[in-house]
């Protein structure tokens, strides 16, 4: 749909304009004006795809509106029309970047043959806005994935050397999808235009991996977990496969976004200990965990899944909800105290390896003859210690294990690696693996796959003459679209652009790092 503006004092030239419109391909919203001042009101108001005008007209002429809409909006084309005595006037129109002029009386062949160039222009300029805006859009995802993992500064002050990276601060929610199988290389191009449209909302789509997307959302007065819900649905409705999703506290600024990242990636690991859930979420009102006396069976249980899970951070997180509660609140008494505490101690007795060490009837004796609650958060604290000393020995024996499947991922990048199968590979539980890879490496196992891959299609692209789509097949995606688009979203560059050293990682990101 075209929208035109036809400016003539005639109404007669107006129809007749109208009339050889109807004969072109396509449709056409038509406005009219008869003079310059009307036209340029309709200009500033409407989003005009091309101008046709007369020369001569009464209050405003052709000429003077030439130049008017030329000054608000540069990439206007514009076509006068003029008799044979206004021809100096339709010269000097060019000076106003008028693109053609036609004489009157106006023939059809002439009219069809200028509309042709205005029609292959506006499709020319739209094409190239298009192309401009996707090699912002993949600089910007360079640039965000890069400082979502890194954290680094240089990186935020690169991106805002070459393109507009305001909405990071307008970002408050995010939310990480994780596919059980493959399945961003091949989903719908559009798959972030589809998802919007089902939520009726807009966010800022980044593509991890093969197996992960998350999702930056501006609204602040919104409830993010049932925006979740909705999201989950959508997935499951339409595209085959099994989803979990994680949902991030509430943020202001880039400044959190590393940070937000991270705990995105803590939340998901909820799903190895609770796999009949699709949707976690980190916004866990600790107050309500802290207040209310209905919540120490909650918090037991997800201390025992932070022991099980060997997390320390989460076990003295939530182990502080534990000591806040029992710190503001006297209504309960001593005993009830005691046996509330040493549960938390029994919890961590339940590693085997780690109830050798020490005792835990003398542990659970020296709590219980406390006078105090300072007395017993000491004692508890005290085991909670050297759980996390008891860890850190362990975790020699689990570097083995990281290392083999590390291994496993060099020399199996091209085939389609899950977790699952990894697990197996070292005899380890999905949830333990998960979690020991991460805390070895620093990055989960999805990523890690992800950074061998891309870092193998650097070494093809650099060493070899295979084609892009053969390159593709050698490190693990099928899919060349999808292919193309991670490497640019990694490298801020094309395959093909890479390869002749020509891409924009040389003049304006720098090397990549992860």
């Amino acid at each position: 749909m075209y929208k035109v503006l036809i400016t003539d004092d005639e109404k007669i030239e107006r129809e007749g304009i109208k009339f050889l419109l109807s004969m072109e391909e396509g449709e056409y919203e038509i406005y009219e004006a008869s003079n310059g001042k009307q036209a340029l009101t309709i200009l500033r108001t409407q989003k005009i795809d091309f101008l046709l005008t007369d020369i001569k007209m009464p209050h405003m002429d052709g000429l003077e509106l030439a130049g008017k809409a030329r000054e608000e909006n540069p990439d206007l084309p514009i076509v006068i029309f003029s008799g044979y005595s206004d021809f100096s006037f339709a010269q000097e129109a060019m000076r106003y970047g008028v693109k053609d002029y036609v004489l009157k009386p106006v023939d059809p062949d002439t009219f069809h043959e200028t509309i042709g160039k205005i029609k292959a222009e506006i499709l020319n300029v739209q094409s190239q806005k298009q192309k401009a805006e996707r090699e912002q859009n993949f600089l910007l995802q360079y640039f965000l994935q890069t400082y979502l993992y890194s954290g680094n500064e240089e990186i935020l002050k690169k991106a805002g050397e070459i393109l507009e990276r305001s909405s990071w601060e307008q970002w408050h929610c995010a939310i990480l999808i994780e596919a059980d199988k493959a399945f961003f290389d091949v989903a719908p191009d559009d798959i972030d235009e589809q998802l919007m449209q089902g939520l009726h909302r807009k966010f800022f789509y980044l593509n991890l991996n093969t197996r992960q997307s998350v999702l930056f959302f501006s609204d602040v007065y919104c409830d993010y977990q049932l925006v979740a819900k909705l999201l989950y649905d959508l997935l499951k409705q339409n595209y085959s496969g099994s989803f979990h999703l994680a949902v991030s506290s509430r943020f202001e600024g880039h400044e959190a976004l590393p940070q937000i990242m991270s705990q995105l990636e803590q939340t998901m690991e909820e799903k190895f200990y609770h796999p009949d859930v699709h949707v976690f979420t980190n916004e866990t009102d600790e107050n309500q965990l802290v207040n209310a006396e209905t919540q120490d069976s909650r918090l037991m249980e997800k201390i025992s899944e932070d022991i099980s899970r060997k997390d320390v951070d989460q076990l003295k997180k939530h182990f502080e909800c534990l000591v806040k509660k029992y710190e503001n609140d006297t209504r309960f008494s001593a005993m009830y105290v005691k046996f509330v505490f040493s549960n938390v101690i029994q919890e961590l007795f339940q590693e085997n390896q780690f109830s050798e060490e020490r005792k835990l009837d003398h542990e659970v004796e020296r709590l219980y003859s406390c006078t105090d609650l300072k007395q017993i958060l000491a004692i508890t604290q005290e085991n909670i210690k050297e759980y996390e000393a008891f860890l850190e020995r362990s975790m020699s024996g689990s570097r083995d294990e990281v290392a083999s499947v590390k291994n496993y991922i060099y020399q199996h990048y091209a085939e389609d690696l899950s977790l699952e199968t990894l697990a197996e590979k070292v005899y380890l539980s999905s949830g333990y693996l998960s979690f020991i890879f991460k805390k070895e490496t620093g990055m989960n196992l999805n990523r890690f796959i992800r950074v061998v891959r891309m870092e193998k299609a650097k070494e093809l692209l650099c060493n070899s003459s295979m084609k892009v789509a053969q390159v593709s097949e050698q490190v693990g995606i099928p899919n060349v679209s999808y292919f193309c688009r991670s490497f640019r979203e990694y490298y801020g560059s094309s395959p093909e652009s890479y390869r002749k050293g020509t891409g924009e990682e040389d003049e304006n990101t720098g090397s990549h790092k992860e």
